[in-house]
């Protein structure tokens, strides 16, 4: 007793020394990262043949910028992130104006327009000042006294959230509409127009938007990017996503929004031939903190959730694609314009695609093998944003900092020896140049005459041609529109007329025979693109049909599915419903034409199915599709009388079972979302016309023939009702049917209402397979009754508290019913209980030792990881490509295996969705549209939750990977699992035009 003081003493002495050792040892380990000077920066690049750089800024005249836009007479707004990463205290953020007096091509002048900012990421000019986005806000700037510093300074827009510094809005630009655009990114927001507050708020959660800047309108539009948006010389636009380098924004938000009893499979693609997430080659070595951090995190208990791991980790592959812009100049060789370059930030280096058309999109092909456009061996380059410049080139917009990452992803240990500002006061800006004569133009527009500015619409370098048309927009001058119509009708060039075109409609000016004359253009583009001007017009117009009509027939794709939306806008009249179904049948097998003309027919579904049904088309592989969107269309929108002739008409054919089964069971689907049933729905007389068919189904389900035929008639035997179902579907959820049957019979089951359903359920739940039971914990949990039945099974010690998830225990601590949250309370215990994730991680520390054996890691992937993962032709795309993980450590991979909460990107969070019906359903939210939600589970399982039912919707805040995955598995079989991650590539996705 009486060395106690003693013993505590030297237990503190060796606890504070090691400490120090380690500290010690990480401060050899992570030694910084030496900046090189302006002057030296240009000797550390490998920049592609027949090209250069040139330093034309860099500090302390430009400080950590992330966006530049020029104003009309060649200065740059350049949009500072200073304060990057941290919130300030005295926000340090400003938009910079940078000038090039002596006309060498470089800048030499810098004005701060605007400081005082908090994480400003994009500017755009308007009317002699600029807009710029500051989130939660957009500003509005402006120099009125010829100072050079903005003297007006006002909130135009609020609401856009910022939970997020890597999430913001962002990439502010014109578009060809004569509206603003932006990039609303991961945080979404509510937005409210300041000056107008009269004006309802507009969600921008999951979308883009667009602002008129004279009227302030502000509208949602389609979108889904992170940080970069670009347009190519037609008016198409591209985004990025952290590993998704490059993505089209496809489907137009006022198209989809047309028809709310369609639900499309998205409003943007990606559209690399080598993967959403394609190799890079950087020639930089990995910073050494990026290294130890792994370890760290393995050890840090207090690790909070973080952003997307492939943001964070992954060497090899696209982890923070970033600033995607088409080049649209002519200062390089031809084969370059229409090109994307993308910049990725982790990896210091900038990526080329080429695009072509393929179907209704394009694909993006890697131009460089093996190697990258640009890259350099200095860590500290990070190419943020690129912009085509008034010298028909590219400037590259280096942020140059030590480190790009979010604070929170970095452990405490390792932090102390890093400093995520350093570098807040460098910055560079390189404009990429081909061999030759250095091209130099000195643009003066502000005042240019209106005759000057029309005819700088037909310049061959975008930037004039987008700044003349900005400026010809501003000032509504009426001198322009004469000049504006005759430089459409002498057609100097293709991009000159279409210029032509999109002023006079933003104007107001646009005649419709000036459209008529486009849609008979020789250049297809110009026809796309005078077909969506013709969007509205037609409706007033009739006799513009006419012209429209023939691009049904056109042959080139893209300008067939631009017509297909087009004439969506007078789907009552039957030339267009004739035109819409020779382009549903030419283009059948490509899903973004189909979506165009399912979006076209709203409140014509019954008529369209009609005139498809002649032949033999729905009944091929390519009519498939058709018909099961159409017939979910006619039971959404509820039309008894359609209904009813649908299903009548299919029995007083010669239609077989399977196809009589699809249409069936997708007018139910149909009907369903819209909180309707088929036997309800149905004449009784007809409705017993279905119980052979229903019969049939049962037999089917429980036979030897394949898994996708059992699932379809299984689905039939759930829409048939209770007794049936009860009686055919339970013995299907044993582990030893196929995993396709056990789900399809638990998503059967869940069509049911009553206590039998959760204890047929709970019943056979130590027979289920793990897959299976996640699925089960879903449909217990969608309805009250069945979680009380649930919590009786656990009381019951029927079922052991752990096979209870962490998602499903925080949902049942949660609840708002007070008697199932104090029963949760007394089962499970407090939410703040100590996750045991620690421990587990500590017994499988042994599957770090040693060499896996790759086949055998396949099967254990088979096994745990293929009903959320693809890789190597196994398994479902529910979850991120595991190819960007697979240069990760073998302490990191182990780690977010089991303990897949530790770090959450936004987009795999699971959210739960209450609906007007009483059932709560889960997923990460696949995709949304104005009409409806679709909610993604384990092995792609899908729910469309139209937005009327939705009566509240928050995020779980936990991760759609659920933990536990160690149940079964020994270390050794992680071990091989590492082995198989590891060793996996990227794969390259189906072409454009494959159905789907």
């Amino acid at each position: 007793m009486t060395n106690r003081p003693i013993a505590l003493a030297l237990a503190t002495f060796l606890g504070l020394t090691a400490a120090a050792t380690a500290q010690e040892d990480l401060a050899r380990e992570l030694p910084r990262i030496p900046a090189h000077e302006p002057a030296e920066a240009l000797g550390t690049f490998a920049v592609h043949p027949g090209f250069r750089l040139d330093q034309i800024a860099a500090e302390p005249l430009v400080k950590s910028p992330v966006a530049v836009a020029y104003d009309a007479d060649g200065g740059l707004y350049v949009v500072e992130m200073r304060g990057y990463p941290f919130i300030e205290d005295k926000p340090s953020g400003t938009v910079a104006r940078l000038e090039d007096r002596d006309g060498d091509g470089r800048f030499d002048v810098r004005t701060v327009f605007v400081d005082g900012l908090m994480w400003p990421t994009g500017v755009v000019p308007y009317d002699g000042g600029c807009f710029i986005a500051v989130a939660p806000e957009i500003l509005y700037a402006k120099d009125t006294d010829g100072d050079g510093k903005a003297d007006i300074r006002k909130v135009v827009f609020t609401g856009f959230e910022t939970g997020n510094v890597q999430g913001l809005l962002n990439s502010l630009h014109w578009g060809d509409d004569g509206w603003i655009h932006g990039v609303t990114s991961s945080n979404g927001g509510l937005i409210r127009t300041v000056e107008h507050a009269d004006r309802p708020a507009v969600s921008v959660r999951g979308r883009d938007f667009r602002f008129k800047p004279d009227t302030l309108v502000f509208e949602a539009t389609s979108g889904g990017g992170q940080f970069g948006f670009g347009t190519d010389d037609w008016g198409h636009g591209f985004t990025c996503n952290n590993s998704n380098q490059i993505r089209e924004i496809i489907l137009p938000a006022r198209d989809v929004e047309r028809n709310r009893a369609y639900v499309p499979p998205g409003v943007i693609a990606d559209i690399p031939s080598d993967g959403p997430s394609g190799p890079v080659f950087r020639i930089s070595p990995p910073e050494p903190w990026r290294i130890v951090r792994t370890r760290q995190r393995v050890a840090d208990p207090e690790m909070k959730k973080r952003l997307s791991h492939t943001e964070q980790f992954a060497f090899g592959y696209f982890t923070s694609a970033t600033g995607v812009t088409i080049y649209k100049g002519t200062a390089y060789p031809e084969a370059y314009r229409g090109n994307a370059f993308i910049g990725d930030v982790g990896g210091n280096l900038v990526h080329r695609k080429t695009m072509k058309v393929a179907g209704a999109t394009y694909v993006a092909d890697r131009a460089e093998k093996d190697v990258e456009f640009l890259a350099s061996k200095d860590n500290w380059f990070r190419p943020v944003n690129f912009a085509n410049t008034p010298n028909g080139t590219l400037l590259v917009v280096d942020m140059y900092r030590e480190t790009i990452e979010h604070p929170i992803s970095i452990p405490e240990p390792i932090k102390k020896h890093l400093d995520l500002t350093s570098g807040k006061d460098r910055g560079r800006l390189y404009e990429l140049l081909s061999d030759g004569p250095r091209p130099l133009r000195h643009p003066k527009l502000s005042k240019a005459p209106v005759a000057d500015l029309v005819a700088l619409l037909a310049d061959p370098d975008a930037w004039w041609r987008e700044t003349a048309q900005r400026l010809l927009i501003e000032r509504k001058d009426d001198a322009a529109v004469p000049l504006l119509r005759k430089l459409a009708e002498s057609r100097p060039t293709a991009l000159a007329r279409l210029h032509a075109l999109w002023t006079l409609d933003a104007l107001g000016k646009l005649d419709d025979s000036y459209i008529a004359m486009a849609l008979a253009d020789s250049e297809p583009r110009v026809r796309e693109r005078a077909a969506k001007l013709a969007e509205g017009r037609i409706k007033t117009d009739r006799a513009l049909i006419s012209n429209v009509l023939p691009l049904a027939d056109d042959a080139d794709p893209m300008v067939r599915f631009q017509a297909a939306l087009t004439l969506g806008d007078v789907n009552d009249d039957p030339r267009a419903m004739d035109a819409l179904t020779v382009i549903a049948r030419r283009d059948s097998d490509d899903r973004w034409t189909r979506a165009a003309v399912l979006t076209s027919i709203a409140g014509h579904a019954p008529d369209f199915l009609a005139r498809l049904s002649n032949g033999d088309f729905l009944d091929t592989d390519k009519g498939s599709p058709w018909l099961n969107d159409l017939a979910t269309m006619i039971g959404q929108a509820k039309d008894k009388a359609a209904i009813e002739k649908v299903v009548a008409d299919l029995f007083a054919g010669n239609a077989s079972d399977e196809l009589r089964g699809r249409v069936v069971l997708a007018v139910g689907a149909g009907l369903k979302r819209a909180r309707g049933s088929l036997k309800d729905t149905l004449s009784e007389e007809t409705w017993k016309r279905l119980d052979p068919l229903f019969d049939a189904a049962a037999k089917t389900a429980d036979s030897n023939a394949a898994p996708a035929r059992r699932a379809s008639a299984i689905a039939l035997v759930g829409l048939s009702g209770p007794d049936r179902s009860l009686e055919a579907l339970p013995g299907l959820l044993d582990a030893r049917q196929a995993s396709e049957v056990q789900l399809a019979a638990l998503r059967a089951l869940a069509e049911q209402k009553g206590p039998a359903v959760a204890k047929a359920i709970l019943e056979q739940w130590k027979t289920m397979s793990p897959t299976a039971r996640r699925e089960a914990a879903e449909v217990l949990f969608s309805r009250g009754e069945w979680v009380s039945a649930l919590l009786d099974a656990v009381e019951a010690k029927t079922l052991a508290t752990s096979e209870i998830d962490p998602l499903r225990l925080k949902q049942l601590r949660e609840n708002p019913v007070s008697e199932v949250k104090a029963r949760a309370l007394k089962l499970f215990g407090s939410a703040d209980a100590p996750r045991a994730r620690a421990s587990v991680i500590t017994a499988f520390k042994s599957a770090l030792e040693g060499e896996g054996d790759r086949e055998k890691g396949r099967a254990v992937y088979s096994k745990v990881c293929a009903t959320c993962h693809r890789a190597e032709g196994l398994g479902v795309e529910v979850g991120p490509d595991l190819a960007t993980v697979a240069t990760r450590s073998p302490e990191d991979i182990l780690t977010h295996v089991l303990d897949p909460n530790r770090e959450v990107a936004a987009n795999y969070l699971n959210y739960n969705v209450a609906t007007a019906d009483g059932r709560v359903i889960s997923g990460i939210i696949a995709s949304e549209s104005a009409a409806a939600l679709v909610l993604k589970r384990a092995e792609g399982v899908t729910e469309v939750v139209p937005r009327e039912q939705i009566e509240q919707i928050a995020s779980s805040g936990i991760s759609l990977m659920p933990e536990g995955l160690e149940q079964d598995l020994k270390p050794v079989d992680f071990k091989d699992l590492i082995a198989f991650v590891r060793s996996i590539r990227s794969a390259s996705p189906a072409p454009a035009t494959a159905p789907k």
